[in-house]
């Protein structure tokens, strides 16, 4: 008997199948190649029905090594947002949690997010799908057709199990922002306050609810990927300290009651109680951009593409060496941070001896731990 579980990321897409009996587990993991390509620098979405083409070759190509599949579970990139109509469609794009629209000027020298959390009082951020979804409609950019907002995660699920209502659960309702962490509810007062519609909202439930057959095979109500990755790894989750490091990266530890702390994030966890979370915008997405520009210059310099060559084995092959004063200093924000998303990165402490390739990669991996 087998379980399949899948997580939908911002970079990649990656399938696990257990194997109950033989306790074996294998995995296939795809490239998410799906990144729209925008005139304007601060968009950031990715094409939703060619996720779902992804999520159904991965599915077949598990079902042809594994036949008794007998439930699937999701997990993914949390905050974004997608409309759909009252058919299950999806009737934009993906606007992802990368995406910078919340940054831009709206009023009074405030941006949309930073006007939201001034005039309710709570924590919001660009990216945050609530807050796209303001500046969306303040944009007369919400499709007339669109019936509900939700997560890439709770959309795939409503194609596999043919729902026409998403449904989401607290851990994904809570990345959209305007919601009550510890009554697990959104606040409506709070919506009702800046103009936006409780209708347009999902439906939520607990976590891992059914929600409706592929098939023959059960589909549950995902899961965010941070509490995922959280729920997955750690031994003793009122004993250990999580770190990961995706297109973003994060450090969790666990809290049994809901608690508020100005730098971190309460997320609720599956099964109960929370995590706090610290969370930075660029993790793994510095040490691409880093990979990028390294083979931006080889092609100006030599006239090759060397796209398809695997720089990641060379570039993490350079060996580790302790930090000395005469290092250079990689600090990668380079998208900014949620508390103040005009940061951006820096390189410092560069002289003539310790400008290298070398150096570079090593300072930019420790600027991402």
């Amino acid at each position: 008997m087998c379980f399949l579980g899948i997580d939908i990321g911002t970079s990649s897409i990656c399938g696990v199948i257990y194997d109950s009996s033989s306790r074996e587990v294998v995995s296939i993991t795809k490239n998410n190649s799906t990144n729209i390509i925008s005139s304007e620098t601060w968009e950031r979405t990715q094409e939703a029905t060619a996720i779902v083409d992804i999520i159904l070759e991965l599915i077949h190509e598990f079902q042809l090594e594994y036949p008794l599949i007998k439930g699937i579970g999701f997990s993914g990139q949390m905050h974004g947002i997608l409309y759909v109509d009252g058919d299950d469609n999806a009737v934009t794009p993906l606007y992802t949690w990368q995406d910078g629209r919340g940054s831009l000027p709206y009023k009074k020298g405030l941006t949309y997010a930073s006007y939201l959390s001034y005039q309710t009082g709570l924590s919001l951020s660009t990216g945050f799908g609530l807050v796209t979804h303001f500046y969306n409609k303040k944009n007369a950019l919400v499709p007339s057709n669109a019936v509900k907002i939700c997560t890439i995660m709770d959309y795939v699920v409503m194609k596999l199990t043919g729902r026409n209502i998403p449904l989401m659960d607290y851990s994904n309702a809570a990345s959209l922002g305007f919601f009550n962490k510890d009554r697990l509810a959104f606040d409506e007062d709070a919506l009702s306050r800046v103009g936006i519609d409780s209708s347009i909202l999902p439906e939520v439930a607990k976590s891992a609810s059914l929600a409706g057959y592929y098939g023959s095979i059960p589909v549950y109500s995902a899961i965010g990927g941070n509490q995922a990755s959280f729920l997955g790894s750690v031994r003793d989750i009122k004993r250990s300290i999580h770190i990961t490091v995706g297109t973003s990266s994060q450090i969790s530890v666990y809290s049994e009651n809901y608690v508020e702390i100005p730098s971190l994030d309460t997320r609720p966890l599956p099964g109960g109680g929370y995590i706090l979370v610290g969370a930075a915008l660029c993790g793994g997405c510095s040490f691409a951009l880093l990979k990028t520009f390294f083979e931006d210059t080889v092609k100006l310099c030599t006239g090759k593409d060397i796209a398809s060559a695997d720089l990641y084995s060379a570039m993490t092959s350079v060996p580790y060496k302790k930090e000395t004063t005469g290092d250079l200093k990689v600090e990668t924000l380079f998208d900014g941070t949620r508390l103040h998303p005009e940061k951006r990165g820096k390189i410092t402490d560069i002289s003539i001896s310790n400008f290298t390739s070398e150096n570079l990669i090593l300072g930019f991996l420790k600027g991402i731990c």
